[in-house]
């Protein structure tokens, strides 16, 4: 099928879409509740089943059940792996229609998780829909994985997400793509960590000599690891979450930041890791405890991931828009696949703006345009 009948015909189906989308934003999921990701992987497989597949759910105790299904099992002639990485899990917590519900406006589909990633789940079910209608007809099997825990850096799902990829010959993630549409060919990776300062508390008034600020050491850590920054190598060191001290009047004795890292390569990540592991206190008597890790390793441009994109750029052009390509400061478990060389193209959901935010939407002119374009690496792959 050419890409301009595919697209003619999906744009004929645009009410339908939406609809899909409407629901899967009205099915609230946020990554702490189990329960409510659990009630949209199930809405998700009756999906699937529906379309010819045989879904499987992974279970998980802390976190939604992973769920996944593949195209193409029972076709001996259907050879290598194509994976498309979902994860169904928002930041957003349970209510939060009330105050933002699923609308449109102006050219716009907004709702609390539809550009992240709402929209991209809905366009990878009208995938297997296609191929079940015919629509399109892949050269590989096809095999769609939906995550629960990609918002809470993916620790209970990284191995299957690892394991599935390197069975796979290239990923297609679904994650929103760069303001203006651009894929995801290159991703800062990502580490956090949690500093914690024991010193010891006094009365401010009566023995303000006996005590040892945590909070005036760690306002003194926070510029220190600001410092670790590289702007000009991509590497951003932030202190963005902080607490300490107890009532006025006392010296406070314990306090606490969370910190966020970005970097381009593995080693500006692995550098920053290591000073902040080693450094030492500044004020005398304080004791400093630092958890966490790495937690996604760069997502870096390579050949293969840049041939992929030329493909999806040549059907861009058959379908007459422009698609460009990019980086993005934020990590997605794009970067564990890319991380195994496992060749990754990013950001193939929506376009839109707004992640995590109240004005989250999605536009309603890139419904078709890019669904077509998910259609066809499907079957062109």
């Amino acid at each position: 099928m050419s890409g301009h009948t595919l697209l003619n015909m999906i744009e004929q189906e645009r009410e339908e879409i939406i609809d899909l989308m409407q629901l899967l934003v009205e099915h609230e999921s946020p990554s702490q509740d189990k329960n409510l990701v659990d009630r949209l992987g199930v809405f998700i497989a009756e999906r699937l089943e529906q379309y010819g597949l045989f879904p499987q759910f992974i279970p998980r105790s802390e976190v939604g059940d992973i769920l996944w299904a593949e195209w193409g099992n029972e076709i001996d002639e259907v050879e290598g792996r194509v994976l498309f990485l979902c994860h169904i899990d928002t930041v957003w917590s349970p209510g939060s229609l009330l105050a933002n519900p699923f609308r449109l406006e102006q050219g716009k589909i907004y709702g609390p998780g539809i550009f992240d990633m709402k929209a991209g789940v809905a366009a990878t079910l009208k995938v297997c829909e296609y191929i079940s209608q015919g629509w399109i007809r892949p050269r590989k099997k096809i095999r769609f994985l939906f995550t629960t825990d990609e918002e809470v850096n993916s620790f209970h799902s990284r191995t299957i997400i690892e394991e599935f990829a390197a069975e796979s010959d290239s990923v297609m993630v679904m994650e929103p793509p760069l303001p203006g549409g651009g894929l995801k060919t290159c991703r800062s990776g990502v580490g956090t960590y949690r500093l914690n300062i024991q010193g010891k508390s006094a009365h401010t008034g009566l023995d303000p000599e006996k005590g040892i600020s945590a909070v005036e050491e760690l306002a003194r850590q926070v510029l220190y690891i600001k410092s670790l920054s590289e702007p000009e190598v991509g590497t951003y060191v932030t202190v963005n979450v902080v607490q300490g001290g107890t009532v006025c009047n006392v010296i406070p004795e314990n306090a606490e930041a969370l910190i966020d890292t970005r970097f381009r390569t593995l080693e500006e990540g692995q550098r920053v890791d290591r000073e902040l592991r080693q450094h030492k206190t500044f004020l005398p008597g304080v004791r400093l405890q630092i958890d966490g890790l790495i937690d996604r390793p760069p997502l870096l441009k390579s050949k293969k991931s840049l041939s992929l994109f030329r493909l999806a750029r040549q059907i861009s052009q058959e379908l007459e828009f422009d698609l460009e390509e990019g980086e993005s400061g934020g990590g997605s478990d794009g970067n564990f696949t890319a991380a195994l060389g496992i060749p990754t193209l990013d950001g193939l959901g929506f376009p839109g703006d707004g992640a995590h935010a109240q004005h989250e939407h999605i536009e309603i002119s890139g419904i078709a345009p890019r669904l077509a374009l998910l259609a066809l690496l499907a079957e062109r792959l």
